[in-house]
């Protein structure tokens, strides 16, 4: 979304970090004193709630910001962000970020409208979570991910995301058996299939259909 000057320009900001698969990039309570812009790899950000239950509330890849809510006074972070496959990003000061939006006006109004996408986002599966039951749940999380993360193949849709079972099932607010017999059903209609961490649709229509 960036212009190719603020790009360059926030690219030679900060330090290039590498983090491991289970890693955490961001903690959870902690002082939001930099941000992060994801280069390579995936990484979901999720809390946890009263009872000691993870809360997947999203998923980033590459060209995401992360910590984008609480630079601005180092507030403490609202979520654990945890790489999902190893990860690159670039780790930028708070007062170097702020320093860099202060001269470029137009990358601090692309950051709103990234901010303002992702509350947009959020009220949305506010109303889907009650609306759907688990199966319109999983399909439209399965839509969303071909929208963001799909390659178009010969057979289908294929998600290139490392997603587990419960990772789906924290998104979506769904038990271990419900992700497991939305998936069967998924599968035995012919809509999707699925392998290790792999899901390639089949039918994406049938998916937007049943997340209606």
């Amino acid at each position: 979304m960036l212009s190719d000057g603020d790009r360059n320009g926030l690219l030679k900001l900060g330090g290039v970090r590498r983090f491991t698969r289970g890693e955490h990039l961001m903690h959870q309570g902690e002082p939001g004193d930099c941000i992060l812009i994801l280069l390579a790899g995936h990484a979901k950000a999720s809390c946890v709630d009263a009872r000691g239950s993870e809360m997947v509330l999203s998923f980033r890849g590459p060209g995401d910001v992360l910590g984008e809510l609480t630079f601005s006074h180092a507030e403490p972070r609202s979520s654990d962000v945890i790489a999902i496959e190893p990860v690159e990003a670039r780790a930028i000061a708070a007062s170097e970020f702020r320093g860099y939006l202060e001269q470029r006006p137009t990358a601090a109004l692309t950051l709103i409208d990234v901010i303002s996408r992702r509350f947009q986002d959020a009220n949305h599966k506010r109303v889907q979570f009650g609306q759907l039951d688990t199966l319109g749940r999983i399909a439209a999380r399965l839509v969303e991910l071909c929208e963001r993360y799909g390659e178009r193949t010969e057979s289908g849709t294929e998600i290139r995301l490392p997603l587990t079972q419960a990772d789906l099932g924290s998104w979506t607010a769904s038990s271990p058996a419900g992700v497991a017999s939305a998936l069967q059903t998924l599968r035995a209609r012919g809509w999707i299939r699925t392998g290790r961490r792999h899901i390639t649709v089949l039918d994406l229509a049938a998916l937007e259909q049943q997340a209606e």
